[in-house]
């Protein structure tokens, strides 16, 4: 018999279909673990359950089951009327279903008494209803009779329980019980009995499909519609082409162990979680269908080389793959992702810090791709966007101003008031210094040899800032470090150029002999060697004016100093020297 591939829209109408008359019929419905099938058959029938002709319903899992008097009892202990508020069997819809036959009524009375203080649970999990099963077993098959049957999980059954005995009972529940039986089974996952299935099933089977229901749709029963987090994760399942409900929904579970993580964060954070989440969750829960685990991780070193001949087919498909998923390289974050799905827990301390630094480096980025727009658009091109570009400058402002720096932000209220926006370049002003108040010391060493170039409204503002700002760290101890590693990053460097000048002087007031000689020359050689880095020029000019102020203090440290004075470049003198000799 053909089996049709049937999306779950269509195995839905099949079913309804099923339901729809009271003819005897068997109807089989294949597919993957995980696909949903008995999720879809659950929901069919509930919302067809008031139309559906025969109005008795059971439902048996074959899970480990190993006789056909068990499957006859279950059917028994599971059946149900449609005409009930619930399609779960319990103590009292069994009892109700067993009234239903004259002949068994005392006995049930007499078994009901002995066990008024079970609660209503499943009917096949009770104590006394189970030895009520018992008496009941030998002639069960009796009491089956024009209802309907839905028979799970076949490829499950226990040893003992034969294909060809189930088969045999289904046609002889419909042929000469009246009943319409549905099959929910993974024909793939048959193993020895799946000869037995396909040889018997033309014979016992009217109609047989191959539930196969689309991304889509897969992700519309795995997750609610008011799952905010859930739909974006479902949006990438889709994308990875992800059919199996079971693997969705755990996937989902793990992202929640996470939403207390993505709080406060970047979106993009979230977004970039979700997107590697759905993928590695894919590779750790169906590693039958998914891509490798493995080759995923080692994806960023195998592309390289993708054009090389020694490629791998899988490598070839996974790279086609991952490139249509738009997923970068493999890193930290996907690391502790990947392991925690393997472990069944994350390691939420060291996640916690990778998806902060992702935020803060997502957040830079957007703010340098907002501050930028108006240039880009000022150097595209010739058109008539002169609303566009002051528009782009006054957003850079109000969402990014404590990002910008002072050359983009005089750049940008120069430009305002030549086009005629005086108006908003006063309105900017105070804002971009006030969120630059917080900024360190070193920040300000952007602007010092730079000041030509800088709004003068905001080097009046900066200097004001940092004259307040106080000397938190030992300018001596960064000097004494740099002289003696000969070694030293741009913060140290920045943090020297701001310092006020009565911090040199004692800078070269503490120090003697061949100390004070060495922290000298390293000064002056950075005035005369690297004239493009302002720190470096900063610190060299803070450092000659400084001797200079000393020197002339006195004849002797004049004479002292002298050997240094005649060694400072032209470019670092102080506009002004006294030629007199002091008094002293």
């Amino acid at each position: 018999m053909t089996r049709l591939k049937m999306s779950q829209k269509n195995v839905f109408e099949q079913i309804e279909r099923f339901l729809s008359t009271e003819n005897p019929e068997v109807l089989s419905v294949s597919g993957r673990w995980g696909v949903g099938k008995t999720h879809l058959w659950n929901e069919t029938l509930k919302a067809n359950r008031a139309t559906a002709k025969l109005r008795n319903y059971a439902y048996v899992s074959l899970f480990g089951m190993r006789s056909l008097d068990a499957l006859t009892t279950a059917i028994v202990q599971s059946t149900v009327s449609l005409e009930g508020p619930e399609l779960e069997p319990t103590f009292d819809s069994y009892l109700e279903h067993l009234s239903s036959f004259p002949g068994v009524i005392a006995l049930t009375k007499r078994a009901a008494r002995k066990s008024t203080t079970v609660a209503s649970k499943a009917a096949s999990t009770l104590p006394y209803v189970g030895k009520l099963a018992d008496l009941f077993a030998p002639g069960a098959a009796l009491l089956i009779s024009k209802q309907i049957i839905c028979i799970d999980d076949i490829e499950r059954a226990g040893q003992g329980l034969d294909m060809a005995d189930v088969l045999g009972m289904v046609s002889s529940l419909c042929e000469h019980k009246g009943c319409k039986v549905v099959l929910l089974l993974n024909e793939d996952a048959l193993g020895e009995q799946g000869t037995k299935y396909r040889s018997y099933i033309e014979k016992v089977v009217d109609q047989a499909v191959r539930f196969e229901p689309t991304p889509e749709e897969s992700a519309v029963a795995a997750i609610s519609a008011e799952d905010v987090l859930g739909q974006q994760l479902a949006k990438q399942t889709v994308a990875l082409g992800i059919k199996n409900i079971r693997v969705i929904r755990r996937i989902r579970r793990f992202l929640q162990h996470l939403e207390s993580e993505l709080t406060d964060l970047h979106s993009g954070v979230t977004e970039r979680v979700i997107k590697s989440i759905a993928l590695l969750g894919w590779c750790v829960f169906e590693p039958t269908l998914a891509p490798d685990l493995a080759l995923v991780c080692r994806y960023a070193k195998f592309r390289i080389n993708l054009s090389n001949e020694n490629c791998s087919a899988n490598e070839l498909n996974l790279d086609q793959l991952l490139k249509a998923y738009d997923f970068g390289d493999f890193d930290q974050i996907d690391q502790v992702l990947s392991d925690g799905l393997q472990a069944g827990a994350f390691d939420r301390q060291a996640l916690q810090k990778l998806l902060e630094d992702e935020s803060k480096k997502l957040a830079s980025e957007e703010a340098r791709e907002v501050i930028s727009k108006p240039w880009k658009i000022f150097h595209d091109g010739l058109g008539n966007d002169q609303d566009k570009f002051i528009e782009a400058i006054c957003t850079a402002f109000e969402r990014y101003s404590n990002a910008m720096s002072p050359t983009d932000a005089s750049d940008a209220l120069q430009f305002l008031r030549e086009l005629g926006r005086t108006e908003e370049a006063e309105r900017f002003l105070p804002m971009y210094v006030d969120t630059q108040k917080d900024k360190p010391r070193e920040f300000f060493a952007l602007y010092t040899c730079n000041r030509g170039r800088l709004d003068p409204h905001i080097v009046t503002a900066f200097d004001a800032i940092l004259a307040g700002m106080p000397v938190d760290r030992d300018p001596t101890e960064i000097l004494r470090k740099i002289v003696f590693s000969q070694d030293w990053g741009p913060d140290e460097l920045a943090y020297l150029a701001t310092l006020p000048s009565e911090c040199y002087d004692k800078m070269l007031k503490d120090w003697q002999g061949h100390d004070l000689n060495n922290a000298i020359y390293l000064a002056l050689d950075f005035g005369r060697l690297d004239t493009s880095a302002t720190n470096k020029i900063e610190f060299a000019r803070q450092m000659a004016a400084s001797l200079q102020r000393i020197a002339a203090e006195s004849g002797l440290n004049r004479l002292r100093l002298r050997p240094y004075l005649t060694k400072i470049p032209p470019a670092l003198m102080a506009e002004e020297q006294s030629s007199e000799e002091p008094d002293n």
